[in-house]
């Protein structure tokens, strides 16, 4: 990428955050690094970091309470974080995501696949002024339709999205809206870090992921709506879903 992506390292490993430093400069990075929560936060007043990653398990201040600071402040809100820790059980996975993780890395990982990772989400930041703008500003909120009536919906408040007889719907966790867009127009526009398209007829919110189940060899998203409706995941999409939520 052509210019140097600011990385905070956060360990308390101190043998992980050499490697970590040692093959992230390797690869044209600037690395930053924290050995707990506390640290991190103070690293991330006092520099300009593009992405963090995240032990869980750490001294004072842990990975949950640190992530939850970093989500809290306007600041850091929009800081991408990789979740890097030995925690493999689902609960964690998905309470990570809940708390606006963009991926999640289990220990042991390779190295250059992190890499790879990283150097993803940030191409997915730096879109064109153009599309920026498209996303970050006139898609923050989404006009949609219901009941003869025209609202303007946030997109947090976006469950997933589905295509159903050349109509596209928006869900809530209580409502259902129609939007006059096709879910082709709005995967182009909305973020990638955050709304992924898992089937022809269905995109979710990542950050509205409730479990993730295996199914005869594939996988399906239970959201978080109020049906716990199950989103199937596309064979050919698993490759890039797995990728997304770090499995």
């Amino acid at each position: 990428m052509s210019e140097s992506i600011r990385v905070l390292v956060v360990d308390d490993d101190q043998s992980i955050v050499d490697m970590l430093r040692m093959g992230l400069e390797a690869e044209g990075m600037q690395v930053y690094t924290a050995s707990d929560g506390a640290e991190a936060l103070d690293s991330l007043r006092k520099n300009p970091i593009d992405l963090v990653l995240l032990d869980i398990m750490m001294p004072r201040v842990d990975g949950w309470m640190a992530l939850m600071e970093i989500r809290n402040d306007p600041a850091t809100a929009d800081i991408p974080v990789i979740m890097l820790t030995a925690k493999t059980q689902d609960l964690a996975r998905i309470l990570a995501f809940k708390q606006g993780v963009q991926q999640y890395v289990t220990k042991p990982f390779n190295l250059m696949e992190l890499v790879a990772r990283i150097e993803s989400l940030m191409r997915g930041r730096a879109r064109t002024p153009a599309t920026a703008a498209a996303g970050d500003a006139e898609f923050r909120k989404l006009a949609v339709r219901k009941g003869g009536r025209t609202v303007l919906l946030d997109l947090d408040d976006v469950v997933y999205v589905s295509a159903k007889n050349k109509s596209t719907y928006v869900h809530t966790y209580e409502n259902q809206y129609l939007v006059d867009l096709t879910l082709s127009e709005l995967e182009e526009r909305l973020s990638v870090e955050v709304f992924r398209r898992l089937h022809r007829s269905y995109m979710i919110n990542l950050n509205k992921v409730k479990e993730i189940l295996r199914v005869d060899g594939s996988y399906v998203v239970v959201v978080a709506d109020r049906d716990e409706t199950q989103v199937p995941v596309a064979r050919r999409q698993v490759k890039s879903f797995r990728e997304a939520v770090g499995i």
